[in-house]
């Protein structure tokens, strides 16, 4: 039993009103009258913050060692907020914020932080909420149009919703301070700006015919973080509560977690009594690797970092960027012979490899965890960038070519798709209350998800990856599928697990009745070739000035032929600009020159990758003079020059095996010294 406690500056009234509303419905069984229980000790108190709208989500207000800063929910009372809406809120903290696998395995009550940490279940599923929390009426019209509101202070209020108790609100607080503290961000405090797509044109009327269907469509910037990549939105601040998952497992005692939502109880330390270590072991096909290890070393987090990539899948850009990192003690970067899917698939395989478990653990300390988009720490930041993009959509209060949007009034977006996250993210947005209408899957020619969302079937028995202008998503074998099926069969894990199984041994599944009606309720897919994809990035640079990278191309190309199929819909229209032009420098070149996009097989440097990089600029921007490249990688160039020449890639074959061997070689050597 806790004992209920109110603070906050709303005012005696409302507070009384909520206390005795929350007795009423939950009674004894789960809380006492705060007069009640004003000798209990602090760790069973539950602590409910009710702000004044006008007050707001201060940040400041949760700065630890202030008296009456540190709560456990907090809701903020507006005019139409109701005594039911906190009772929800609370309710929902309290008893159905619950995570299990998507395929079922019968665990030990799982906290958020253990979810973090461990990043798969223990039959291989991925953690997933069993049921998505709704933001409350009030609350979702405040989180949409308070004035003055900041992206961190919305992005508290969303993930303090995607959380549990084990993640108190004041140490996620600050954790999300220091992940989009503007320093990080091109001095932004508007870390992801919306902007509207048009031609140069100073109304509707003067926009040319072949260009109208950019009418009331934007672009959400998504590349002003240190890697320009919209990964770095989850991974600048997933390593900062990655640590402090593993320093709660480490005080765990008796499994309780300091009385903050339980969880399972597993070894924190090696047979010695020392803490585990912790290796993050990842899988890109060109953003995570990068933007994990900058989050990583931003965090001053002490987990070793290896990256496993595609030696010949990734831009120039994206492996000069990874390779900068690697210092062989703290962070390895591997190019592999083969594709993304088998990197993915082999991080998994090492995941299940519990001979390799026991011996990383006995023999050196070391436990491994995932940065990648299969654990649920990974995914929920980029829940709020939807919500702050509708946000934004209201803010614009319509101009000469886009028109004004109210509150509720719904928005379609458009997400370059590969491993299903980022669309995911927007989907998790959807069912929390935001007015989400179509959100649309921006396939290229790896269109596995178009024929998904198209026909319920999921094939790849028949497929081989074709390398692309769009590495990042060139992906057959989309982890985060495994969670839609989760959502969209209302948490039914047998199924989730056949379909996986029938996906894994036969590579095909299929879907229909509920299901393949619930997905194409919401969802509409589009698939884009490499010239499709260049005449995008030309068309928007003629008309507009502005450079697109291929990913964001993929996804205008998609939007276009939406609004094309669709001409009744006029709803605005948010396309997710995943990454930033100077990434792909020869994918943009070729294309403003009005020649196909090339992939990265077809811009390997007979050299190294900074010479190629350096050749690249140089060329786009002589024709582009308006345009610049992003100041991370302009930094990262200067550096890697100034090694002269010693930026030589790690290669493995592809072989399981020996991707096993550079494992424990690089925990072996960095545990004994020895690197």
């Amino acid at each position: 039993m806790l004992t209920l406690r109110v603070c906050g500056t709303a005012s005696v009234e409302v507070k009384e009103r909520v206390v005795d509303g929350l007795l009423s419905v939950t009674g004894p069984q789960l809380f006492t009258h705060p007069r009640d229980g004003e000798k209990g000790e602090p760790s069973d108190v539950f602590r409910l913050c009710i702000d004044q709208t006008a007050a707001g989500l201060d940040m400041k207000r949760q700065s630890p060692g202030e008296e009456g800063e540190i709560y456990d929910c907090r809701f903020v009372w507006g005019e139409d907020s109701t005594v039911e809406e906190v009772i929800t809120e609370v309710t929902s903290l309290v008893s159905h914020r619950q995570f299990s696998s998507t395929r079922g395995a019968v665990e030990p009550s799982v906290s958020f932080l253990s979810v973090i940490r461990d990043g798969l279940a223990s039959d291989g599923g991925l953690f997933t909420l069993r049921k998505i929390p709704q933001v409350t009426a009030s609350q979702l019209r405040y989180l949409c149009t308070a004035p003055n509101l900041s992206y961190v202070e919305a992005a508290r209020s969303l993930l303090e919703r995607l959380t549990d108790m084990s993640l108190k609100p004041h140490i996620l607080s600050k954790h999300i301070l220091e992940a989009y503290d503007p320093s990080r961000w091109n001095g932004l405090k508007d870390v992801c700006p919306l902007t509207p797509i048009h031609p140069r044109a100073t109304s509707v009327a003067d926009v040319p015919e072949n260009h109208s269907d950019w009418h009331n469509m934007y672009l959400l910037e998504l590349y002003h973080g240190p890697t320009g990549a919209f990964k770095d939105f989850a991974l600048q601040l997933f390593p900062r509560y990655f640590d402090t998952a593993v320093a709660a497992v480490a005080n765990q005692k008796g499994g309780d977690n300091n009385g903050c939502g339980g969880g399972e109880v597993v070894s924190s330390s090696t047979a010695a009594g020392k803490p585990l270590q912790y290796m993050i072991l990842t899988a890109t096909s060109g953003d995570t690797g990068v933007a994990a290890i900058s989050g990583f070393v931003n965090a001053k987090s002490p987990c070793r970092v290896m990256v496993f990539y595609p030696l010949r899948g990734v831009s120039p850009v994206q492996k000069m960027h990874m390779i900068s990192y690697d210092n062989g003690t703290t962070v390895r970067v591997i190019g592999v012979e083969s594709d993304f899917d088998f990197c993915q698939q082999s991080v998994k395989k090492l995941f299940a490899d519990e001979k390799l478990e026991r011996e990383l653990v006995n023999d050196a300390g070391v436990r491994l965890s995932s940065a990648n988009s299969i654990n649920w720490g990974r995914l929920i930041p980029q829940v709020v960038y939807y919500f702050w993009a509708y946000r934004k959509c209201i803010q614009q209060n319509g101009d000469k070519v886009t028109e004004a949007l109210a509150f509720g009034d719904k928005v379609d977006f458009v997400v370059p798709s590969g491993n299903f996250g980022n669309i995911l993210a927007a989907y998790v947005a959807k069912l929390m209350g935001l007015p989400v209408g179509k959100l649309i899957v921006a396939s290229n020619t790896n269109d596995v998800l178009y024929e998904f969302v198209s026909t319920g079937c999921y094939d790849i028995s028949h497929r081989h990856l074709v390398p692309t202008a769009s590495p990042s998503i060139d992906i057959l074998k989309a982890s985060n599928v495994e969670r839609f099926l989760f959502i969209l069969s209302d948490g039914d894990s047998k199924y989730v697990s056949e379909q996986m199984g029938r996906l894994e041994f036969e590579k095909r599944f299929e879907v229909c009745g509920k299901v393949l009606q619930r997905m194409q309720e919401t969802f509409w897919s589009s698939k884009c070739n490499e010239s499709n994809c260049a005449a995008a990035i030309k068309k928007i640079f003629d008309a507009t000035g502005k450079l697109l990278d291929p990913h964001t191309a993929v996804a205008l190309h998609a939007a276009t032929e939406y609004r094309r199929e669709h001409p009744e819909t006029r709803r605005p229209l948010v396309i997710a600009s995943t990454a930033h032009w100077a990434k792909f420098p020869a994918a943009v070149l070729h294309a403003i020159l009005g020649e196909d996009a090339v992939g990265a097989e077809g811009v390997e440097s007979v050299t190294d990758p900074a010479e190629s990089c350096k050749y690249l600029y140089e060329k786009v921007l002589a024709l582009c003079p308006g345009e610049a490249v992003h100041p991370s990688l302009r930094a990262v160039l200067a550096t890697v020059e100034a090694r002269s020449g010693s930026l030589k890639p790690r290669v493995a074959t592809r072989d399981v095996s020996l991707l096993r061997k550079e494992v424990t070689g690089f925990v072996v050597c960095t545990s004994e010294g020895s690197c």
